[in-house]
């Protein structure tokens, strides 16, 4: 009898075992039915989480300012020699151009024909000490090429001087009792003075500010002032009729000085970013393909529909003194991080989750989003000293998942 109740224990609990084991081998075959049918009908797609970089940015039309002193003569309808080339950095006290004297080509003339006599006069020159005349003349053909070929007074004064002394060498040489000698020295004396005519007569601009020197003159250099931006509403810039990319012609008749290093660009805007903007905010400004400038927002305009933003550029480009108005891209933020759509993101209780994939098991991963825009976010892992803060204990922290680059995430397919 003893003998048959043990052997019905050991028969009851082999038979709850195979219970239990067909209970769970049921469960096991539901549980892959279930998600072998969940995963035909709504595949899980996953995204690489790699380093990224978000930004929101906008393309507008930009007005240039600059701090701009117009420079311009009496004689300015005899044309104009540049003596600061375009974009060349100048002193106060410099001279920046000149206007050519009146019958400036009749003189230029009269130098060309005076060069042919001096040539045949020297031919017939007595070959007294050859070599050393030579030489003279040939310093004086130089220095007299330099002198057509550069546009600073202080270089030309230089050069005249020396063809002075050269020609007095000559005259010492071949003796005013030589005939030709003579004659050779009354020719170059009057070159000498047709040369004086070309400097002495012409009216010199001498700037009395510092600056970068442009010749590029559009008139509105007295109405884009850099005192006072209340003057710049929607009506103002649009009456101006400007069009976007214009280079400024160069002027045959005035030269500028612009006073500053840097510039404003004054932009009309009505984007949230630009309506939520403050004085004070920076930005990044790309004016060129590969080129982009720091810049922060000075002014604020408040209009009905929209806002006039000045933009204060730390820099002088090149572009920003050829033109009045420039198409630019306006960067509010840009950020680098691990970058996911916005459609891995998982919210639960007010946090941001992501369903990570490795290796083919699934974890939430609990992630704080740095920047987001409508597709995409840049998230991060929260710091442990984050995570207490946010209540978490030392144990569920040690047991958390985190995110890296090159793990995949979960999207959602719809």
């Amino acid at each position: 009898m003893f003998i048959d109740l043990r052997e019905q224990k050991k028969t009851s609990k082999k038979i709850l075992f195979r219970i239990v084991l067909f209970i769970l081998v049921v469960i096991l075959i539901s549980y892959l039915i279930y998600n072998t049918i969940r995963l035909i009908m709504r595949p899980a797609d996953t995204f690489v989480v790699e380093q990224g970089v978000l930004s929101v940015s906008e393309v507008k039309d930009a007005y240039v300012i600059r701090n701009e002193v117009v420079l311009q003569g009496n004689n300015y309808k005899n044309g104009m020699e540049k003596v600061i080339a375009e974009g060349k950095k100048v002193a106060k006290g410099d001279s920046v151009f000149r206007y050519y004297v009146n019958g400036e080509e009749t003189i230029k003339n009269e130098i060309a024909e005076l060069d042919k006599q001096i040539q045949e006069a020297q031919k017939n020159e007595e070959p007294i000490s050859t070599a050393d005349i030579e030489i003279l003349k040939r310093k004086i053909r130089e220095a007299e090429e330099k002198i057509y070929d550069s546009n600073s007074k202080e270089e030309i004064e230089k050069y005249k001087k020396e063809i002075e002394d050269y020609t007095y060498k000559i005259s010492v040489i071949v003796g005013d009792s030589s005939p030709a000698g003579s004659y050779l020295k009354d020719l170059i004396n009057k070159k000498t003075e047709y040369l004086n005519k070309l400097t002495d007569g012409a009216e010199e601009i001498i700037t009395t500010d510092s600056g970068i020197v442009s010749y590029r003159i559009d008139n509105m250099e007295q109405l884009f002032t850099t005192t006072d931006f209340n003057y710049l509403t929607s009506s103002f810039l649009t009456n101006l009729n400007l069009k976007t990319g214009e280079i400024i012609e160069n002027s045959t008749e005035k030269g500028k000085i612009i006073t500053d290093f840097y510039c404003y660009l004054a932009i009309e805007m009505n984007s949230e970013s630009a309506m939520n903007a403050k004085v004070g905010d920076k930005v990044k400004i790309q004016y060129d393909t590969d080129s982009i400038v720091s810049s922060e927002i000075v002014h604020i305009n408040d209009g009905e529909k929209s806002k006039i933003l000045v933009f204060k550029v730390d820099d002088l480009p090149e572009k920003m003194i050829s033109y009045r108005k420039i198409s630019v891209e306006i960067i509010w933020w840009e950020h680098t991080g691990l970058k996911v759509p916005n459609s891995a993101l998982i919210e639960e209780n007010g946090k941001k989750y992501v369903e990570r994939n490795r290796a083919g098991y699934n974890a939430k991963v609990l992630v704080k989003i740095l920047k987001q825009d409508d597709s995409y976010a840049i998230i991060d892992n929260y710091t442990t000293d984050e995570l207490k803060e946010m209540g978490y204990s030392y144990d569920e922290i040690v047991n958390m998942y985190s995110i890296k680059q090159y793990d995949k995430v979960v999207v959602n397919s719809k």
